[in-house]
């Protein structure tokens, strides 16, 4: 088996049920980036092995208490513990392998191709009607409908990264056409109910701000974040919708808001 510390920040276990032989694959990146990984996994031995917490490996695998797996994931831990590799806290030594690989392609070349993804633009909201947050994004992504889960991406030096820690919730209020004011405003303007001055505001779930004529609204509890390269995921579990497909959506395509042609 493989831990794989990728330079997205991204901890994944490669081939779990592969038990003769443990290492970890660990892609460029910078230092800081590998040292927040290794102390979610345990900590470092020396510049060529990294000491791995059980448990970790227990929970990446997905196989945690299958009576087959465990039998031969300790039979691999026992191994280990003949040569020392375990020590006495229990965690397990693995060795470094470096991914020479790992570096993709440049940032503008990433850019570019994203900017031919035609996408649709939505606001995101929290807080409450009189101390309002929003943004706009167009990374809305519908997840799984059972639950019923979507997710969007905030950049980690955002200023509505901290408000939607802190209140637990959002709305995304799906934008048409008949917004392009309420875009303008969330580009241009300070967090705040300064970004709320244009648009037919009221209030959602737990007060929190809803655009009424948006195509859908989707009001969510944040049930999961995550850090990714420069970027948080944020998964919320939807609790009410309501849509209003009399509009014609927005759309994002090649750094513009454009119209779907009728």
């Amino acid at each position: 088996m493989r831990l794989h510390l990728t330079n997205s920040g991204a901890i994944t276990l490669i081939a779990p049920s592969h038990f003769k032989q443990f290492e970890i694959l660990v892609d460029e990146q910078p230092a800081s980036l590998l040292d927040q990984s290794i102390a979610r996994i345990g900590e470092c031995a020396d510049e060529e092995h990294i000491w791995v917490n059980p448990q970790v490996i227990r929970f990446l695998s997905g196989k945690a208490g299958d009576a087959d797996w465990e039998a031969d994931f300790e039979a691999m831990v026992g191994f280990a513990r003949k040569f020392n590799w375990v020590s006495e806290a229990g965690l397990i030594r693995a060795h470094i392998v470096r991914n020479e690989s790992s570096a993709g392609s440049s940032v503008d070349d990433f850019k570019a191709a994203m900017r031919m993804l035609p996408a649709g633009v939505s606001a995101i909201t929290t807080g409450d009607i009189d101390n309002p947050n929003g943004m706009v994004v167009s990374s809305l992504t519908s997840i799984s409908a059972e639950p019923p889960l979507i997710g969007f991406f905030v950049h980690r030096h955002s200023s509505m990264l901290n408000p939607l820690r802190s209140n637990g919730k959002f709305v995304a209020n799906i934008l048409g056409q008949a917004h392009h004011d309420v875009v303008t405003n969330f580009l241009k303007e300070q967090q705040g109910s300064a970004r709320f001055a244009s648009g037919r505001w009221g209030s959602g779930l737990d007060n929190i701000p809803i655009l009424v004529d948006a195509l859908a609204n989707v009001e969510c509890d944040i049930i999961h974040t995550t850090t990714l390269g420069t970027h948080e995921m944020v998964v919320g579990r939807i609790r009410k919708t309501t849509t209003d497909d009399a509009g014609s959506p927005m759309v994002n395509f090649n750094a513009a808001i454009r119209a779907l042609a009728s």
